[in-house]
């Protein structure tokens, strides 16, 4: 004799919640998202949030960095661009994503 429940136990109503949810994001995510990590949108905002980590969790570090930098380079550089670098890197993935790029290299399906 095989025992089945009948009503479902509490936990499952959220995996069945979280099984939707993976459904729904499939059917909505882009085509080609196996190649996410070749998008530049994609590689400016893992610059962006690199630099914004950085800044949290040891701003000094970034203080040194630019100190590095060679005075001729950072009279080249206006003075507003440190603050506003982030900013700079998500606007350029925005356009980026808009940018039409070259479809990856695929191996011919046999």
């Amino acid at each position: 004799m095989q025992l089945t429940r009948q009503n479902p136990v509490p936990w499952a109503y959220g995996q069945f919640m979280f099984d939707r949810i993976l459904s729904f994001a499939r059917d909505h995510m882009v085509d080609d998202v196996r190649d996410w990590w070749r998008w530049w949108s994609v590689r400016l905002l893992a610059v962006a949030l690199a630099l914004q980590t950085l800044q949290l969790a040891s701003p000094e570090a970034l203080v040194v960095f630019w100190q590095s930098v060679p005075p001729s380079l950072r009279s080249m550089l206006p003075p507003w661009l440190d603050d506003l670098i982030t900013v700079a890197l998500m606007l350029a993935a925005l356009v980026a994503r808009h940018w039409r790029q070259p479809a990856p290299p695929r191996p011919p399906i046999q």
